[in-house]
């Protein structure tokens, strides 16, 4: 939780773009009432929604917290308001939609979680274990494209039921992938609840990455599969 922690830590010492009392809130001052400004520094989604960085998230809290914040900000609120207050009311509208976008689905919540900490977008690798899969598959799609050439029925009806067959491998393998995420996503969250040290964090992170390059490159397969068929 020592992410979490600095977060709050920051929040306390801020100050009221206004009035100059003490924020206790993430967005409104609770001296003057005044909505607050986007910190320059930025702030996170976990923390825009005073989430700690957990992956198993209440998603229904998760949605009422997003349709009471969204009448909070709405700009319809700020029409008599300074210039300050309103473009704060539409920078957190803004950034609001897009946070709860990423957070509501457990992937992008995890891939977004491994962005902020320090992991760049990884390339959509292919499991060691599907490596001839892969080739055997794209050598049936082969064998379809010049069955649908040369008009041989026969043949094009053989090469796409190995290639269904395929698919519905590809589906299983999927399923497998995201129970792994879920159980990955439990061992993260009781990390971060007995305050896991960055170093007994990053393995868990690390086979997280892998497993999400997995799945973006099943899923792409999957796709390009049934753009074939």
């Amino acid at each position: 939780m020592a992410n979490a922690a600095i977060n709050i830590e920051i929040v306390s010492r801020c100050v009221c773009a206004y009035c100059g009392a003490t924020v206790s809130s993430k967005h409104f001052c609770s001296g003057c009432g005044k909505i607050q400004p986007l910190p320059k520094d930025g702030v996170d989604y976990f923390s825009f929604f005073e989430l700690p960085r957990k992956l198993r998230l209440d998603e229904a809290e998760l949605e009422k917290s997003f349709y009471a914040l969204s009448r909070q900000f709405h700009p319809d609120y700020f029409m008599g308001a300074g210039v300050e207050e309103q473009q704060a009311s539409v920078d957190r509208s803004s950034m609001l939609n897009d946070a709860y976008r990423t957070l509501r689905n457990p992937v992008t919540r995890a891939k977004y979680l491994l962005t902020i900490e320090g992991y760049k977008e990884a390339e959509k690798k292919a499991p060691p274990d599907l490596l001839e899969e892969v080739f055997d598959l794209n050598m049936q799609i082969e064998e379809l494209r010049a069955a649908k050439k040369t008009g041989d029925e026969d043949e094009a009806a053989e090469a796409r039921s190995a290639i269904e067959e395929a698919l519905t491998d590809l589906h299983k393998k999927l399923e497998g992938i995201d129970h792994r995420l879920s159980t990955l996503f439990e061992e993260w969250d009781s990390a971060l609840d007995r305050d896991a040290t960055p170093e007994e964090q990053k393995p868990l992170l690390n086979r997280m990455s892998d497993l999400l390059s997995h799945r973006s490159y099943i899923r792409n397969l999957v796709r390009d599969i049934k753009e074939e068929l």
